[in-house]
């Protein structure tokens, strides 16, 4: 018993240390996520990006299988032996030091990113301006003129969707970005595909980064459209990007900087989504959208329907599951977090001087 009580003060006691660290935002980016995970991930992604299909799914079934065993054979215990009272400590002792250890693994391995600098801070000249409506509706325009011209180049070429080609061009374009954000040049490998990807569809899942084995993995069988940016989103946390705004701003950065037509395309057509989510539904929302071109409105038609398909208990579930680990993990926005993108976009054309 003396011995089970100092193991469980000892994980408990790094697991405060590791809390009380992230308090400092400035050591979490310059030792941590600029050093210590760079060079951690950047070397075991090394032997991750070896097996072409996902480690950290095959692991976290066998985790989950292991999990039911030892709750089955924890049940029979307390079914048939007399010290039921022991074998019950015996099992929260065990639920508990292991909720502990995985917490500690989670945070040094990748949690910690959580706590970085945010991306805003390169755009700290630009941030002092409200964003108003009005904003949100220039880069909208801007996002429509160059979504209307790419629809009108792609109709004359042959495009590629497949998802393996896209994620090989997804993963050279990274490159793009490094010349503005350099402290995030690391190594990195291509996503994966989730091969229980219908499962994720019920679940509304378009992809998943695994910090435990350093890979991004994507659902394969979500719209065409979506590929690219869900790539290159993926892609994003495991170069040390946790917050899912920042995730996809990385994602729009990389599509559009891309010298693929259709790259370029799924980056704006994803970003001109959340920018319509943000904006009031009147006249000028109106007039905005009558600019966007028949094909581009029947694809965010199709999109919208799709994902409705898939809308239902589980689905539900799985948005207060995420919604409830994002907060846990300082995005106290929880899955709204996902549309503070159009704050960077903002920004982004500020420093751009298209605003």
């Amino acid at each position: 018993m003396k011995n089970k009580l100092i193991f469980l003060g000892c994980i408990i006691f790094i697991a405060i240390i590791l809390r009380l660290s992230a308090l400092s935002k400035s050591l979490i980016e310059n030792v941590y996520s600029r050093f210590f995970y760079k060079g951690l991930a950047g070397s075991l992604n090394k032997i991750s990006g070896k097996f072409s299909f996902s480690l950290g799914e095959i692991l976290l079934v066998i985790f989950i299988i292991l999990l039911i065993l030892f709750i089955v054979f924890t049940v029979k215990n307390l079914i048939t032996e007399k010290e039921r009272l022991k074998t019950l400590f015996n099992f929260l002792y065990a639920i508990v030091c292991m909720a502990i250890i995985l917490y500690i693994i989670f945070m040094a391995v990748w949690g910690l990113n959580y706590h970085r600098i945010p991306l805003t801070d390169n755009y700290s000249d630009y941030t002092n301006k409200p964003i108003e409506n009005e904003d949100i509706y220039s880069v909208a325009e801007y996002l429509i003129k160059d979504i209307n011209n790419l629809k009108s180049q792609i109709k004359y070429q042959n495009i590629n969707t497949n998802y393996q080609a896209l994620n090989r061009m997804i993963e050279a374009d990274y490159k793009n970005i490094f010349d503005e954000f350099d402290f995030l040049n690391m190594n990195y490998i291509r996503t994966k595909p989730i091969k229980s990807s219908k499962l994720f569809l019920y679940l509304q899942i378009l992809g998943i980064y695994n910090p435990f084995t350093f890979e991004s993995n994507v659902n394969i069988l979500i719209p065409y459209i979506s590929f690219p940016f869900t790539i290159a989103h993926e892609m994003s946390h495991q170069i040390g990007i946790s917050h899912e705004d920042e995730a996809n701003f990385l994602a729009y950065l990389v599509c559009s900087k891309s010298e693929d037509l259709f790259i370029r395309y799924s980056g704006d057509f994803e970003a001109l989504l959340y920018l319509l989510g943000q904006l009031n539904r009147d006249e000028n929302y109106g007039r905005l959208i009558d600019n966007l071109n028949e094909e581009t409105k029947e694809e965010i038609r199709e999109h919208n329907n799709f994902w409705r398909g898939y809308s239902g208990e589980l689905s539900k579930v799985s948005k207060n599951v995420n919604d409830a680990y994002l907060k846990a993990n300082s995005q106290k926005e929880g899955l709204r977090s996902y549309s503070r993108v159009v704050r960077l976009l903002v920004y982004y054309y500020r420093s751009k001087n298209l605003l």
